[in-house]
């Protein structure tokens, strides 16, 4: 089977792993790799010719559920939908997977991640009059997975507009020569779609809360053109997605409520404060201006 590192016209028989761009690396570039993946996420993950072909690999009762699709496209490389209630508001969720937050944050969520490296800050504006769109060029490393090697993506990770109250953001594996394969390093690749929605707070407790819903595909072997493969199967993704998947957004929920917490008490602790200020400002206001003599 042919191994492609740009897009065919025939999803048949198209192997497909990341966008190719130029050396240059600029930002209309990488937003265009970004509206490529969204565009294809949209006609084939989402699409409603789809909707039933989602198979649940595990489902919580808090409110997580784990699903996979074998699009026809590139059954060897499965899409998954990981779907949780957080704890917190849609920034509190943005927040805690911002690339900037990534040291402290992903290593509650992934035990094999290795680190983070930004390799460039970018913006786009996608057509007059509508905000410009930010971007970050990164490389992300892991730890030795079980007996198999390390791997390192290249990626750029994309804010993308807010609508109808839902944040949306992305990330696209990139192929440049700027960015060769780095020695002692697997190269693999992701893309993915997240929708950050907000929930009415929870009746019991009144904490807020947000609907995350990342939809993804990863392929931790070298499988673009010129790649060496990394004799990882696809079946060992597959069988440990659904219960790794869970516990990852348990692990996350988890630290968000830490955090949260932490949140609300520091506000409550400031408008204590600014209480204790202002008897203490009406207490220290002579009810005579003091006159020089």
């Amino acid at each position: 089977q042919p191994k492609h590192a740009s897009s065919s016209s025939s999803d048949a028989v198209t192997i497909e792993r990341g966008k190719q761009i130029s050396s240059r690396v600029t930002g209309e570039e990488l937003y265009e790799a970004y509206k490529q993946i969204r565009e294809e996420y949209k006609t084939r993950a989402m699409s409603s010719e789809y909707t039933k072909r989602w198979d649940v690999l595990k489902k919580t009762n808090d409110g997580i559920e784990i699903s996979m699709l074998q699009h026809p496209s590139d059954p060897n490389c499965p899409y998954v939908r990981m779907t949780a209630t957080m704890p917190g508001d849609i920034e509190d969720v943005w927040n805690f997977l911002e690339l900037d937050s990534w040291e402290q944050t992903m290593p509650k969520m992934d035990p094999f991640y290795g680190g983070l490296t930004v390799l460039g800050k970018y913006t786009h504006r996608p057509s007059p009059g509508r905000p410009p769109v930010s971007m970050v060029l990164a490389k992300k490393r892991t730890k030795r997975i079980v007996m198999y090697g390390k791997r390192d993506f290249t990626f750029v990770s994309v804010s993308d507009v807010q609508s109808g109250g839902v944040w949306v953001s992305g990330t696209v594996s990139i192929v440049t020569p700027k960015f060769p394969r780095e020695r002692g390093y697997v190269r693999a690749f992701q893309d993915s779609v997240a929708f950050y929605e907000a929930l009415p707070d929870d009746v019991k407790t009144g904490e807020p809360r947000s609907r995350l819903t990342i939809v993804c595909r990863i392929d931790l072997n070298d499988s673009a053109e010129g790649g060496k493969g990394g004799a990882i199967p696809m079946w060992f993704y597959v069988k440990t997605i659904g219960s790794s998947g869970a516990l990852s957004m348990n692990n996350m929920r988890s630290e968000l409520r830490k955090r949260v917490a932490e949140k609300l008490a520091a506000a409550r602790e400031r408008k204590a404060l600014q209480g204790q200020r202002r008897v203490l400002d009406e207490r220290a206001c002579p009810l005579i201006p003091w006159v020089g003599m």
